[in-house]
């Protein structure tokens, strides 16, 4: 009874709160000195991308408030000093109310969903996205966001503007559905400019990780679940590069979900994957920085996940561990990317596949290709940020 009680309480609290934030936010928008933008966290994976946002606006007219949601142990409480917001003039909200009862001028979401309950057209809102999508969630017909989550009960799709990393899938959907004309803001990947800069340092970064000169080096870099790489290709990966590792060195690296349980019927490998160091492997853990490892390597080897499109970027060639089609959009990078390199289907095909990728000079070329559909330079990047941000502010346009 009392859960239900609760239950009760917390539907009615967040209901009256969607009204209260409907009738502040009523108001005539105008220019002023200041404007509000309320950063939403769902996840400390989401702080990189909004934490970028805030470094290309945060000269302008502007203060930020964010609001850390229940992906975090202690949600709101969560403490801005254990973040990598720390340092930054963003002021942290702990209870719900400090939302309702705020005016806000724009809301600025990294994932599908809202800090609150809303009504749809009461305050501009900004999805930015948390990476380059390429996971279809409607068995290959688009990507994630563009998919079912990205509409609300009504069909109207969750944001006013969306930041879209890649040029040819912002096409695609303007030319698929007039709809997306408005909505999608082209601005190139957010961290293209220094990506590109960090390729420039292979050598660098080899020295550091201590890898040799006079070899390849070949990264595995895996998501999580069965049709991951690691599940894939399975343990008999290991005994291959193990018998390579005289003419080629081995970086691996899996999702942090492979540490822990997450389905009975699939036994995680995130273990088994750092037993390799007994071996003399390196093996990147989930908190480290990606880049000194994948821009040390000349092969990534990856699946559908964002760092396939993260070793495009770096200019790397790639092979692909086998996925079924529909796990990606039909129109994206990845869907591309597997269509164009070596596919695996298990460990004994890696040697082949390894040889064709750094023989084949056309290889070099599509990785090129491909780069041109998520690259910006930092300047760029930045300008777009910006204007797309005074546009939402702006009174008159969402008045």
């Amino acid at each position: 009874m009392n859960s239900w009680i609760r239950r009760k309480f917390l539907f009615l609290y967040k209901y009256s709160g969607k009204w209260i934030s409907r009738f502040i936010n009523r108001k005539k928008r105008k220019k002023r000195e200041k404007y509000k933008i309320l950063l939403f966290c769902n996840a400390s994976a989401m702080e990189e991308h909004l934490l970028n946002y805030v470094e290309q606006v945060e000269d302008g007219p502007y203060q930020f408030f964010v609001y850390f949601g229940t992906g975090y142990v202690d949600g709101a409480r969560h403490r801005l000093e254990d973040t990598l917001f720390h340092g930054k003039k963003i002021v942290p909200l702990v209870y719900q109310w400090q939302m309702f009862c705020t005016y806000w001028d724009l809301i600025v979401c990294a994932d599908l969903d809202y800090p609150f309950w809303l009504f749809k057209g009461t305050i501009p809102l900004l999805y930015i996205g948390h990476g380059i999508s390429n996971v279809s969630y409607d068995k290959g017909k688009t990507v994630y966001d563009y998919g079912p989550e990205s509409y609300d009960e009504n069909g109207e799709f969750l944001f006013d503007k969306m930041l879209e990393p890649n040029r040819r899938i912002a096409a695609l959907m303007k030319e698929k559905d007039r709809k997306f004309a408005d909505l999608i803001c082209h601005t190139g990947y957010r961290f293209a400019g220094k990506i590109k800069e960090e390729s420039q340092k292979a050598a660098w970064y080899r020295q550091q990780l201590g890898l040799p000169a006079d070899r390849p080096v070949v990264s595995f870099f895996g998501s999580w679940n069965r049709e991951s790489l690691f599940h894939v290709l399975g343990e008999e990966l290991f005994d291959i590069c193990d018998r390579l590792k005289e003419q080629y060195s081995f970086i691996f690296s899996i999702h942090p979900r492979e540490y822990q349980e997450y389905d009975p019927q699939v036994k995680p490998m995130g273990m088994l994957v750092e037993k390799q160091r007994e071996k003399g492997f390196i093996v990147r853990s989930p908190g480290e920085d990606w880049i000194p490892y994948i821009m040390a390597s000349d092969v990534a080897v990856v699946d559908y996940s964002t760092m396939m499109s993260l070793a495009i970027l770096a200019g790397k060639k790639v092979i692909v561990s086998e996925f079924p089609d529909e796990k990606v959009g039909s129109c994206s990078l990845g869907y591309q990317v597997k269509k164009t390199f070596p596919v695996l289907k298990d460990a004994a095909e890696l040697e082949q596949a390894l040889r064709q990728v750094l023989e084949i000079s056309a290889f070099g070329q599509m990785a090129e290709k491909f780069q041109e559909e998520l690259y910006v330079s930092a300047d760029d990047y930045k300008k777009k940020v910006q204007r797309i941000t005074a546009e939402m502010t702006d009174g008159r346009r969402y008045s």
